[in-house]
């Protein structure tokens, strides 16, 4: 979305592209993803906040939005007070890749792949092009080029307490920390970057 933002569209026909994209009937959380997109994206990307990657295909030789993703550069941090509920085996494994802080808070340096959507609108079903492998693949890649730069440990994303998208994730190699619930109500998966 960076190199649109600089391009010579203009903010409506920036907008034209992201309203295209349509999720929110699956679930509570496919909602999430597709109001960033429509109402945050623009702004995160502004101002370095995250970056969204906007995957582009052409059905019956036109150009439309297939899916997204939206990285960010932030350590993973469970409070202490939720790090104490895990249970031992669970805290000896992140042990081995982040440390205590001086608050007692658990942290690791990584990447959360704060977004994740494939789009389901009329056209996109048409096409049928990308999966949710698909677009994994794509963020791996950019988030490898990251690390290749500047390190980090993980990858970890927060994602509604739905059996297909958990599934969908362990499928994929993140693992679920059981006991944990965000701030914000998710269930929490993490991936090593070197498992990427």
């Amino acid at each position: 979305m960076n190199d649109l933002l600089k391009s010579d569209s203009t903010l409506e026909e920036i907008n034209t592209l992201l309203f295209s994209f349509e999720c929110k009937s699956l679930s509570h959380g496919a909602s999430d993803v597709e109001e960033f997109l429509h109402t945050k994206a623009v702004n995160f990307e502004k101002i370095d906040m995250a970056r969204t990657y906007l995957v582009l295909s052409e059905y019956k030789n036109k150009p439309y939005l297939a899916g997204y993703f939206a990285i960010s550069p932030k350590p993973l941090v469970i409070p202490k007070r939720q790090f104490a509920k895990l249970s031992t085996s669970q805290k000896k494994k992140l042990m081995g890749f982040g440390h205590r802080t001086d608050m007692k808070n658990y942290e690791c340096k990584g990447y959360l792949l704060g977004q994740l959507g494939k789009n389901y609108s009329e056209v996109a079903k048409k096409a049928n092009q990308l999966s949710g492998r698909d677009l994994l693949t794509l963020a791996y890649g950019k988030i490898k080029e990251v690390y290749a730069i500047i390190g980090g440990r993980i990858l970890y994303l927060e994602c509604e307490d739905n059996e297909k998208i958990k599934n969908f994730y362990r499928d994929n190699g993140f693992r679920q920390l059981e006991d944990y619930i965000s701030p914000n109500n998710f269930c929490l998966f993490v991936k090593q970057i070197k498992d990427l």
